[in-house]
């Protein structure tokens, strides 16, 4: 089994590396072609894009992911695939209405140009095939499958994104039409693939809405803790400073989130395999290996800390190098954000989504009060201290909580 993990956890490393060596290798580009005004903009689009997907996207991948597992009739686990599709789907059109019609009020709210938003419900939709596809084939464990898609995507994201940034110098709109290009691109492909698999030549069906719902709507508030977590930290540097401040900030978040590369990789590969040892009820197994991943993602954070330093001279402008401020903190939030992710698979199999989003939702909370209160206290520097301080209350909070839920299945 260990082994079997090492192997799957080299090809989830890997294809997520190479996926993430687009970010990475704009990263010199974009930090020479655009001033961190610009690149500050850059990131307040995509993570507006980002705060919406799970209104879009309804959480059904993780569905899709858990019913893999539970559901053997396959001929049912297609049908409740397709239901969630469609669910996706028509939860694009509300979205994509509402943006339209209070488009005003949105660009007023987030400082963005009207235009962006009309276009943003469908830039989150243009993601939602592609990671369907990608959890079907890590539930069913073939990640040579995973692997091709990732890195064929990843190629052709970089090819459209360099080419109208550096050649025909579009600046922050090449980048972003270079990314939901290759999402386009790739949304097509995953229809064809699940025609290849027979999701379509199954009869269609609504009979599991309300399943799909009850699993991924609880999630919502859980997922807008996320984004909140991922997006409140700019958006004060931006209210309090200005979008020159927020390149930087982002700059230091890119580099530091190496180690969550690291840690979705791991967890990718782990989560089909621990969902198996869990319906064989085989804890001593699991508590091995978690044990093990824990000491990896520790070892994985001292390496990035000293990797640190070549990033930022080979790969950054020396106009974003005073971005180095915040990346400690960052790190260390993300040391315990991996941690947290060994914890979560429980919540989801046992079906805790409403227990997780109240975690994460409450989070949230606790991550705006202390920004607010750090940025005045610290100045930008606060932000980075209030990214890490909330991590490690959300690792706590999900390590006591998992163990009440063993106690309470034991007995």
């Amino acid at each position: 089994m260990l082994k079997k993990l090492s192997g799957n956890i080299i090809i989830y490393g890997g294809t997520n590396a190479i996926r993430a060596l687009v970010p990475f290798l704009m990263l010199p580009i974009l930090t020479f072609y655009i001033s961190p005004k610009e690149y500050g903009d850059l990131a307040l689009i995509e993570i507006t894009i980002m705060f919406l997907l799970p209104f879009i996207m309804l959480n059904i991948n993780g569905a899709v992911n858990v019913e893999y597992f539970r559901r053997d009739n396959r001929q049912e686990y297609k049908q409740y695939v397709m239901n969630a599709i469609v669910l996706s789907f028509f939860s694009f059109l509300f979205t994509s209405l509402l943006l339209y019609f209070f488009k005003i009020q949105f660009s007023s709210w987030i400082d963005l140009d009207s235009q962006w938003i009309e276009l943003l419900a469908l830039f989150a939709f243009l993601r939602v095939l592609s990671t369907i596809i990608l959890v079907i084939f890590q539930a069913s464990e073939r990640p040579k499958l995973y692997a091709y898609f990732s890195i064929a995507q990843t190629i052709v994201d970089f090819s459209i994104s360099y080419y109208l940034v550096v050649v025909f110098k579009y600046n922050i709109v090449g980048r972003i039409v270079g990314v939901y290009s290759s999402f386009f691109i790739f949304m097509v492909l995953a229809l064809y693939l699940l025609y290849k698999m027979n999701y379509f030549k199954e009869k269609f069906t609504f009979k599991y809405t309300k399943e799909i719902l009850s699993f991924g709507v609880p999630l919502i508030p859980h997922a807008i803790g996320g984004m909140i977590l991922a997006m409140s930290d700019r958006y004060f540097i931006s209210y309090y400073v200005g979008n020159s401040e927020v390149g930087l900030y982002t700059v230091a978040y890119q580099v530091s989130a190496v180690l969550l590369l690291i840690s979705i990789s791991i967890n990718q590969a782990w989560s089909p395999i621990f969902f198996r040892l869990m319906k064989e009820k085989n804890h001593i197994q699991i508590n091995k290996v978690i044990s093990i991943l824990f000491i990896l993602f520790l070892f994985s954070s001292i390496v990035v800390y000293f990797l640190s330093s070549f990033i930022y001279e080979y790969f950054i402008d020396i106009r974003f190098h005073d971005s180095k401020v915040y990346f400690l903190y960052l790190l260390l939030g993300f040391t315990f954000q991996s941690f947290y992710f060994l914890f979560t698979n429980y919540l989801f199999y046992y079906k805790k989504t409403s227990l997780l989003s109240l975690i994460t939702f409450l989070g949230a909370i606790i991550n705006l009060l202390l920004n607010y209160l750090f940025i005045k206290m610290y100045g930008t520097i606060g932000v980075a201290y209030a990214t890490a301080i909330t991590w490690f209350f959300y690792f706590v909070v999900v390590v006591f909580m998992v163990d009440n839920i063993g106690h309470n299945n034991e007995k």
